[in-house]
């Protein structure tokens, strides 16, 4: 059956998830139809997953995986007949294919209640193992939770993307491409099925996946795609963090306010049918075992082991699996809006705003979503010691301090700049895209 005659009521949740095909992206999958189905036992509502893979090989065979996860973990099969997988393809560090994928939704789906954005690259070449063995050894909990042993090299840039504009084109960061600027064209084009959605859930949400890695230390507003630093995949994550955490400030709002906006491709899409722009947030599954940074597989397990220790030494960051870590991701796309509103509520009452959340787990493996500390921004923007009482309590980075407001200040002022960049650098290229696409049609 097309997704486009499926009712188009507030019955139906349809949530696209990008990097599906394996680890932490295929889990989300996994997790979003398993609360679905457990927090709405007695209605009959529907959920549809869009997910993403770069191949149709790729899309077919999580296709059947995420089927026979459905059929062994539902007990009743009348209730895994209200859950539907959709893959899709596309290259993230292909603005094209961008296109070509929003298009495709545009024309196919009659909303969007969320988009997850989970798909990237880690970019790191290798680990520096004198510092790695001598941090797991002096300081494991620190050294497996914030490492400052990845190497990665600076520099490192995409090919082309059109042939008839290429000498009008920017460069393009081959890491900041996968992890933010793809996501942000993907996002904006769909911005016309997530002003549709509104129920059951609430107004659309782009929820971003991040990194407890992610630090303002690592991201130079000089350098927005982080072609010069040593640390190109942190300096991703934390401006994806900057951009969440500030979406809803009245600095940025001429910017945001252009980015939630429906212009993209009009022909092929309806007018939205409500005024209520979505909500960006932002999150980030601990730390778990995937495949991101390649190792054999002894060292995989010694990582985990390692993983598992600093869980027992107090770490409340060490998910270990992708589906545990897939549990803020979760929460912030299925939850309904009060559920959101009530836990942001303490931070914004205290003058704050959106909170950083992360998938969180104790000893006993307990999984909840928490908010996380950030450079910067603090729990929730809030400026001085943290006002939730487990966020007090919670263990946290080595060196953190409480925030103040001149820090804030200058996290809201680093803010409305990257959101500026990211706008102006947007519609530069949706203007040379467009140019690419009179002379050789569009790629469908």
């Amino acid at each position: 059956m097309n997704p486009s005659s499926v009712d188009e009521t507030g019955n139906k949740v349809v949530v696209l998830v990008t990097g599906a095909n394996s680890g932490l992206g295929y889990s989300i999958c996994c997790r979003l139809a398993d609360e679905f189905l457990t927090s709405r036992q007695n209605d009959n509502r529907s959920l549809t997953v869009i997910f993403t893979t770069r191949s149709t090989r790729k899309g077919n065979d999580t296709l059947r995986n995420l089927q026979n996860h459905l059929r062994t973990s539902v007990s009743e099969p009348p209730a895994a007949a209200r859950v539907t997988f959709f893959p899709e393809n596309v290259d993230l560090c292909d603005l094209l294919s961008v296109r070509a994928l929003s298009r495709r939704l545009n024309k196919t789906f009659p909303k969007l209640d969320a988009v997850v954005l989970n798909a990237g690259i880690g970019g790191w070449t290798g680990i520096n193992w004198p510092v790695a063995i001598w941090g797991v050894l002096t300081d494991l909990v620190q050294a497996v939770t914030w490492p400052s042993y990845k190497v990665a090299p600076a520099g490192l840039v995409l090919d082309r993307q059109t042939r008839t504009v290429a000498d009008k084109e920017p460069q393009l960061a081959t890491v900041f491409c996968a992890n933010v600027f793809g996501h942000y064209m993907l996002a904006h084009n769909v911005m016309p099925l997530l002003h549709r959605s509104g129920s059951p859930n609430g107004p659309g949400r782009v929820v971003w996946v991040s990194s407890l890695e992610a630090s303002s230390n690592h991201f130079d507003i000089d350098d927005l795609q982080g072609l010069r630093t040593l640390a190109p995949y942190e300096s991703s994550k934390a401006l994806t963090d900057i951009l969440s955490l500030t979406s809803h400030l009245p600095s940025t709002a001429p910017w945001v306010k252009s980015f939630y906006s429906t212009d993209f491709d009009n022909s092929t899409s309806n007018p939205a049918t409500t005024s209520q722009p979505p909500n960006t947030y932002v999150s980030h599954p601990g730390i778990c075992g995937t495949g991101i940074l390649p190792l054999a597989a002894p060292l995989f397990y010694a990582m985990l082991a390692s993983f598992w220790l600093a869980r027992l030494l107090g770490s409340p960051w060490h998910t270990m699996s992708t589906y545990m870590g897939a549990c803020a991701p979760v929460w912030l796309a299925l939850s309904a809006q009060s559920v959101l509103d009530a836990a942001e509520a303490p931070y914004l009452n205290h003058g704050g705003g959106r909170a950083k959340w992360g998938s969180s787990t104790n000893r006993s493996g307990l999984n909840q979503p928490v908010s996380t500390e950030v450079d910067g921004w603090g729990h929730g923007g809030v400026v001085g010691p943290a006002v939730v009482e487990e966020d007090r309590n919670r263990r946290r980075k080595r060196g953190a301090v409480d925030l103040t407001l001149e820090e804030k200040e200058r996290f809201e002022d680093l803010g409305r700049e990257c959101w500026r960049h990211m706008e102006e650098l947007r519609m530069q290229w949706d203007e040379l895209l467009d140019e690419e696409e009179v002379r050789f049609g569009r790629k469908e």
